[in-house]
């Protein structure tokens, strides 16, 4: 695909490099949004089990799990609303207030859903006061995840845009760590009881903790210095904006949906159909999730390197030919060690696609469109990651097969390839 660039600000060229300080002081706002978003996206993924009972009770276990993964979606649902409107006011009025606001919003939806009574206390009035409180996450997530990421892209300046950018996943996957490691821990300390009674709360009601602490560090960042010397009016396209935007959408699948099925569902998946004890698979689930946090920046740096293409391009071919042999080999009775040997692996490889990911993403728009750019195709590709986990569910009791989840994400990787291969590597153009 070629660039949208039409006109950018040749000052931006002049901008002043900012001090080893101030990017530093930018990853972590960056990232501390981030961490919570994932860690509560992340416990709700691992608890999924556990919240059916509470919220959909049903004489059918798999009915009840359907219904609960179908909520865990509905929060994707929100996102392109969300990307839109603050996308919009990202790129209008600056990078760090959007994001000061969407760390409130989503501290406070999180915290709402630590806090709901239950099926048993207060009737169909439960499941949907949690289906509202999905929508709140949805909706700041969608704004977070692309303004986030342009942000942190942004900070990288003209040679290191990859390995800023790859902080976004190395900090979603500390927020899934953190999730699955407490998880893990209330599994281990608790009795099956007391988890489903009262203590899946625990891990929600964080979010009031970290909510202000996040804040707090956004409200404090300087704006990046891309955005501060860019055009206010790029003379682009309405067609080749949306172009763009398609081409940032079929980028997002295959990344949407095996951000999930690797990493979020893969625990409930291994429990369920792979007779993975619950304590083993969660604490896998946080090994590999450990292993992209610093795994991430480094895939990035790679691609400042050599290009990101070829990182992007290998990670998708791989899981076009490799998900459905894997997922079989899952289900097949494996041992534990097995299970965590093959569970790393395709987090090695998925690390490769989300560590280059987002510098690609964010280099498909320029600076003024950037943030909406990303932020829509981020929250339309979003619906279909979200709601992977109940599809993988749905398909896996109509087909009767766990293997069949493989072919998902098959289908998810074919969607994106193309993308890949007419995608403009701008790895090495000076600035964006």
């Amino acid at each position: 695909m070629k660039s949208i660039y039409l006109q950018e600000e040749s000052s931006a060229d002049a901008a002043v490099r900012p001090s080893i300080g101030e990017q530093r002081r930018a990853v972590t706002a960056g990232m501390v949004g981030y961490v919570l978003e994932w860690f509560d996206f992340g416990v709700y993924g691992f608890l999924a089990t556990i919240i059916a009972k509470n919220f959909f009770p049903s004489h059918d276990e798999l009915t009840s799990l359907l219904a609960s993964f179908g909520v865990f979606g509905v929060g994707f649902v929100a996102r392109p609303l969300g990307s839109v409107i603050f996308g919009r006011i990202a790129d209008k009025f600056g990078r760090h207030t959007t994001l000061a606001t969407t760390m409130i919003l989503m501290a406070v939806s999180s915290t709402a859903i630590g806090l709901l009574p239950t099926y048993e206390s207060l009737g169909i009035a439960a499941p949907i006061l949690l289906i509202l409180a999905r929508l709140a996450q949805g909706f700041s997530a969608g704004g977070e995840w692309g303004t986030a990421a342009t942000f942190l892209v942004e900070w990288g300046g003209s040679k290191r845009r990859g390995f800023f950018g790859a902080f976004q996943q190395s900090s979603i996957a500390c927020g899934l760590l953190l999730g699955s490691g407490a998880v893990a821990v209330l599994s281990s300390m608790l009795s099956p009881e007391a988890l489903t009674s009262w203590g899946w709360r625990l891990p929600f009601l964080v979010g009031a903790l970290l909510g202000p602490v996040g804040w707090y560090v956004r409200r404090r960042v300087q704006e990046s210095p891309v955005f501060v010397h860019s055009e206010e009016h790029v003379q682009t396209s309405r067609t080749q904006f949306l172009k763009a935007i398609f081409h940032g959408f079929s980028f997002l699948i295959f990344w949407s949906v095996s951000s999930y099925m690797v990493a979020v569902f893969m625990p409930s998946f291994a429990i369920t159909y792979g007779h993975i004890s619950r304590p083993v698979a969660l604490w896998s689930g946080t090994a590999s999730l450990a292993l992209v946090v610093v795994a991430a920046p480094l895939a990035g740096a790679l691609s400042d390197r050599i290009g990101r293409k070829p990182l992007l391009v290998f990670s998708c071919v791989f899981f076009v030919f490799l998900s459905y042999p894997l997922y079989r080999f899952i289900v097949s009775g494996l041992s534990d060690a097995e299970y965590i040997a093959v569970q790393l692996l395709m987090n090695l490889i998925f690390v490769l696609y989300s560590g280059a990911g987002p510098a690609s993403l964010a280099e498909l728009f320029p600076t003024r469109l950037r943030s909406t750019g990303v932020s829509v195709g981020a929250g339309l590709a979003g619906i279909f990651g979200g709601f992977s986990p109940f599809l993988t569910t749905w398909a896996v009791s109509i087909s009767g097969s766990g293997a069949t989840a493989g072919w998902l994400l098959t289908a998810s990787a074919l969607f994106t390839l193309p993308a890949l291969l007419a995608m403009q590597d701008r790895a090495r153009h000076g600035h964006i």
